[in-house]
């Protein structure tokens, strides 16, 4: 079954974008900055201790953020089988491939002359054919364990991948979106004991947990979302607003009550943080401003940009032997600033080429009489 003329329109929420653009940046400019090991500290640490300290958490909001995208964009359509698999699994490919594809080849290029001068890779070792094949096939983190190679941060995509593949088959088959929520609730649950287990399995590891765990979390918030108008919303945003709020400071002042931050973050802090977004009208207004919902459609490339322009300015810093002090202030913004042209360069001129040049390789030409005449 084919995707329809009649599809719905496309509807748009600038403060979930606005969201994935502030998580993106923290882990590119925060949480991954440790790549360069600063000499004398982080900078800017006085100012943004928590996204240095635990900016990891923003990958959990990213897979949460993603799942609640898909409810939004594709699931009338899943559940009516108004698109087939084919069809959806293609429109992820294309989203996402191309450049994920792109930015290993350019991290292939940079690691290779960081090799050629250091005799070591840059951060990450698995620089072998196994990891490249894995990693061609959106395999290389958590279907064979936690082997980081390459453009490591883009683990994520790979368990978007699998997320994807159980969202479209649980949505096909159930009757409708209330029993959609009973198999997310469940996935939800299988996600977290994966993540609790310890084990480190392929298929069956922390990674995996983390993200099925998330993205579902994700997907039931858009339901809880779609019937905002049966409860008073604005209400449950304050509330939610208050416990993050009140999750913040015991984590910046006591710690100790925090318990394990990672699960408090999966199943209560970071839903509430999109509830409060999505239900408090000034907070929705602040993060859907044009600046947060541009940085947001360039999420997914920062996540995938960001360590190739870390391995090329480490690489310009062994070759001309600058000696940087990555610990100033002038290096960090110097950094930001080449991660966010980069970003944009590859979405307005390098994306459609990069496409077109992707799957245009592999298509076969129509050399049918009506198109040869």
């Amino acid at each position: 079954m084919t995707e329809k003329n009649n599809a719905p329109k496309k509807i748009h929420l600038g403060a979930i974008d606005g969201m994935k653009g502030i998580g993106a940046c923290i882990i590119a400019f925060f949480w991954h900055y440790q790549h360069f090991k600063p000499q004398d500290g982080s900078p800017f640490f006085s100012a943004f201790p928590m996204s240095y300290k635990y900016g990891s958490f923003m990958v959990e909001l990213f897979f949460m953020l993603s799942g609640f995208g898909m409810m939004l964009g594709y699931s009338e359509r899943v559940l009516e089988h108004r698109i087939s698999f084919r069809d959806f699994i293609v429109k992820r490919l294309r989203k996402i491939y191309p450049p994920f594809i792109f930015f290993t080849l350019v991290t292939i290029i940079t690691e290779l002359a960081y090799y050629h001068k250091c005799g070591t890779t840059f951060v990450y070792g698995n620089f072998d054919i196994q990891h490249l094949i894995y990693n061609l096939l959106l395999m290389q983190d958590g279907f064979f364990g936690k082997d980081w190679s390459f453009d490591a941060p883009s683990w994520c995509i790979s368990i978007c991948m699998l997320c994807y593949l159980l969202f479209y088959f649980i949505l096909y088959r159930v009757k409708n979106q209330r029993h959609a929520c009973y198999a997310f609730f469940a996935a939800v649950l299988a996600g977290t004991t994966i993540t609790l287990s310890g084990v480190n399995y392929p298929v069956w590891n922390e990674l995996v947990g983390r993200g099925i765990a998330c993205f579902f979390t994700g997907a039931i918030l858009f339901t809880v979302y779609s019937n905002r108008e049966r409860f008073r919303s604005q209400r449950l945003g304050y509330v939610c607003l208050a416990a993050v709020i009140l999750s913040y400071c015991v984590l910046r002042f006591r710690p100790g009550f925090m318990g394990d931050f990672r699960m408090a973050f999966m199943l209560g802090i970071a839903p509430a943080l999109i509830l409060a977004v999505l239900f408090i009208p000034w907070l929705r207004t602040v993060l859907g401003i044009r600046p947060l919902a541009y940085l947001g459609s360039l999420s997914i490339v920062i996540y995938l940009v960001h360590f190739p322009v870390q391995c090329a300015i480490k690489t310009i810093d062994e070759y001309a032997e600058l000696g940087l002090n990555y610990s100033t202030k002038a290096v960090w913004l110097c950094y930001a600033a080449a991660v966010l042209i980069a970003a944009a360069v590859y979405r307005h001129l390098l994306a459609d080429p990069t496409e077109k040049a992707l799957f245009g390789f592999f298509r076969k030409k129509d050399s049918s009489p009506e198109k040869a005449s």
